[in-house]
């Protein structure tokens, strides 16, 4: 079933009128890269906030990298706690932007079954939202290591997604002699 697409922005349809539904698409995947960077924003703003508002509004927007450092002898330990790992998970979601991305680009280039790939976009997302309300939650050493299983589990799945790409692209190189 071939789709057609009036415009950019119609919707593709199997046959003039008909919607294709949306996740029978590749497009979820796609769509999941920026909903995956927009994920960074929460942590960081919670933790812009939460500074402001415990130093009384003298953290430096003009220079922002500092406050942390800057600002630590004035803030309580728990509150300064909770902002260190609220910077952490912001930096954290950001440093694994780039392999996500890789794999549903690689995926959606590569046909990967579109439900297995929006399934795989969909569990990104969802393990690395647990991921970040345990990084800036969780409050003893004990159980930090639940948020160190959500990252690996999160970390795992771009990686399962480019490790099966590359053998669909070596399967086909066997197959034709040709690849993609």
């Amino acid at each position: 079933m071939a789709s057609t697409k009036d415009s950019l922005t119609s919707k593709p349809t199997s046959s003039p009128g008909t919607a294709v539904p949306y996740f029978s698409t590749r497009a979820f995947a796609l769509h999941s890269i920026p909903i995956s960077y927009a994920l960074s924003f929460p942590p960081h703003i919670y933790m812009f906030t939460t500074m402001m508002t415990a130093s009384k509004y003298t953290a430096s927007n003009l220079v922002p990298r500092p406050n942390l450092e800057r600002l630590a002898s004035t803030l309580p330990k728990p509150t300064l706690d909770t902002l260190w790992k609220a910077r952490g998970c912001h930096l954290n979601a950001l440093e694994g932007f780039p392999l996500f991305a890789a794999a549903m680009v690689a995926g959606t280039y590569t046909k990967m079954d579109t439900r297995e790939l929006n399934f795989c976009a969909a569990e990104y997302l969802a393990a690395r939202v647990l991921y970040s309300v345990l990084y800036v939650t969780v409050q003893s050493e004990k159980t930090s290591y639940l948020r160190s299983a959500a990252y690996f589990w999160s970390v795992g799945i771009p990686f399962y997604v480019l490790w099966k790409v590359g053998w669909k692209i070596a399967e086909g190189v066997e197959e034709d002699g040709k690849g993609l």
